[in-house]
């Protein structure tokens, strides 16, 4: 009895060692990546799949919506993170009708840097824009088509990206402290390019989410010059995004799947 309590103790022990010897090398990992990088990889966690949905409204009327998926995925040549986005948004711009349609899926490496892309734009009703993109060599390889035709074809740097829904990007991103800035290359379907978001943590609260007491951090992000307000949780979950002028009339709200696209399907 003496001996299977000491074994027991011995197994406490190195149990616990080895937990804290493996948080102190994640946590030394993180520190030598980039900032976004580790922020995202925060966002991740353990889990292989997270799942964003907003609701769009302009004046309290549901316009549109957008819908993030971000799964790491173990491929052949390591571990891949596969971003998905579905985007619909009914804009009117002084009386004129602006439908934007967005539909594909970036694939990033663990870097976070683009390996492919492909992604179905419609903007106002016109024949619809693939975009596609491949990595060759350090650069990333983008070729804009319309049905057989390419429209155009570029090379980007291959730095880290995300994918942007056309209104205000929505960072994958945890672990924030209050006063830091980052920056964040993004790729903008409509402008069918790279942009940088400029994205600043303003302050930390307390907010009432789902019942409970959650704390949560107000951002400001900079994309194409307008400014956005966000509110998000600590594990980054966003709840509410407001757009700046010329679209300061616009909100996002946190919503399931289902209540996204509701009105919107056919």
């Amino acid at each position: 009895m003496k001996l299977a309590g000491t074994l027991a103790t011995v197994l406490v022990v190195a149990y616990w060692v080895t937990m804290n010897a493996l948080v102190i090398q994640r946590e030394r990992e993180l520190r030598t990546q980039g900032r976004y990088r580790a922020g995202v990889d925060r966002y991740l966690g353990t889990d292989l799949l997270r799942e964003r949905w907003l609701e769009i409204y302009r004046k309290n009327r549901k316009i549109g919506y957008s819908g993030y998926t971000f799964e790491k995925v173990f491929a052949e040549e390591g571990v891949e993170i596969q971003t998905s986005l579905e985007s619909r948004v009914d804009l009117d711009v002084r009386g004129l009708q602006l439908p934007v349609r967005l539909s594909g899926t970036l694939v990033l490496d663990r870097e976070m840097k683009p390996i492919r892309l492909r992604l179905d734009v419609v903007l106002a009703e016109r024949l619809p824009v693939t975009l596609l993109g491949e990595r060759r060599g350090e650069d990333f390889r983008l070729e804009a088509r319309q049905g057989s035709q390419t429209v155009f074809a570029l090379s980007l740097p291959r730095e880290e990206l995300i994918l942007a829904d056309g209104l205000a990007p929505s960072l994958p991103y945890s672990g924030f402290r209050v006063g830091e800035r980052f920056q964040v290359p993004c790729f903008d379907p409509v402008a069918m390019g790279r942009s940088v978001v400029d994205v600043e943590v303003v302050s930390k609260d307390v907010d009432v989410i789902d019942g409970l007491q959650t704390e949560v951090f107000h951002l400001e992000t900079t994309f194409r010059g307008t400014k956005s307000e966000s509110v998000v949780t600590a594990s980054g979950e966003l709840l509410r995004q407001k757009l700046g002028p010329p679209l300061d009339d616009i909100v996002l709200r946190r919503a399931t799947r289902a209540n996204a696209k509701r009105f919107f399907e056919r």
